[in-house]
């Protein structure tokens, strides 16, 4: 598809980080008072719970959309394209279930910020195997942003009183980290001929279907939930997954995914807010000094960037 134009990219993006800012909180209230990874409280959902029925619903909630768009568009998916599909779908569920069980042993900031750690492996995994080298300004931005990140999780980390559970807890959180690199960069290239909608609900398909053997090897409930812990999920299903990693998905047939990395990296703010507001997580004094460096970072990564596509990448228009 051709490049989308600017004012659409930044739209795209601040819609994609103020949605995805929400999946931590979200999250947690369908965990409830008591979360775990496996098992859960009375009409609580677990961690990996929260995470197949996330991407389950996402992915019924797009079929149809994309359905419609695999008919109606000239390009027909080979069997080495629906390959990279299911690799990026596992990749999406061991993420989101890496993800999902950080939040249920450590903290809400500790886990968003070792989560959002993967631009350092998609610059280079970019660099390595789709040549997309990253300027000099993209760098700086990512190491400001960076530094901030760490600023926020140290001052979370060294505040908080989880026990050991924390460090398992920041360990997964950084694995979802790696886990989310391989499904942008697998991404960057099954977008090229594949209309968002289609890709979307083809890779949260393969992600639910990657979680639930799991889920029922560990004897996780799927069901017997109240109606808040169903509410959460759905509105976790209409925020953070469709309206932000399926808004990410078209933005990834425009720009590279280095840069939709490094945009998901305000994400800490957002969900450090969130949680001192509904769920008394205060945060610590170094939020403040670390908050104002990611913005600054993402500012510098993006403010003024001259969106460009290889001629190759451009195919026809999604219907």
């Amino acid at each position: 598809m051709p490049p989308l134009p600017r004012p659409a990219v930044a739209l795209g993006l601040v819609v994609g980080v103020v949605a995805v800012s929400t999946s931590a909180i979200l999250s947690r209230l369908a965990m409830g008072d008591e979360p775990g990874v496996v098992a859960s409280a009375p009409g609580a959902a677990s961690a990996l719970a929260v995470a197949f029925w996330r991407t389950a619903l996402g992915a019924a909630a797009l079929a149809p959309l994309g359905l419609r768009a695999h008919r109606r568009s000239p390009v027909r998916l080979t069997p080495a394209r629906h390959r990279q599909l299911a690799a990026s779908g596992v990749a999406l569920g061991l993420h989101f279930g890496l993800f999902q069980g950080a939040l249920a042993l450590t903290t809400v900031a500790s886990a968003v910020t070792m989560a959002t750690m993967s631009p350092i492996f998609v610059a280079l995994g970019g660099w390595w195997f789709l040549r997309e080298p990253s300027d000099r300004r993209t760098w700086i931005g990512m190491v400001v942003t960076i530094a901030g990140a760490v600023t926020i999780g140290l001052g979370d980390l060294t505040g908080a009183e989880h026990g050991p559970s924390a460090l398992l807890g920041d360990v997964m959180a950084f694995g979802s980290a790696l886990a989310i690199t391989a499904y942008l960069l697998i991404g960057r290239v099954a977008r090229r001929d594949t209309p968002a909608t289609t890709y979307s609900s083809i890779v949260f398909g393969w992600a639910a279907l990657s979680l639930l053997p799991l889920c029922l090897l560990t004897g996780v409930d799927l069901f017997g939930f109240s109606p808040g812990v169903w509410l959460a999920i759905g509105f976790l299903v209409l925020g953070p997954q469709l309206l932000g990693h399926a808004v990410f998905n078209v933005l990834l047939s425009t720009i590279p995914a280095t840069l939709v990395s490094i945009v998901v990296l305000s994400e800490p703010v957002g969900a450090g807010i969130l949680a001192w507001l509904l769920l008394a997580e205060l945060p610590s004094p170094l939020f403040a000094l670390g908050a104002p460096l990611v913005l600054v970072g993402v500012a510098i990564a993006t403010v003024r960037r001259r969106v460009q596509v290889p001629a190759d990448e451009v195919i026809g228009p999604e219907r």
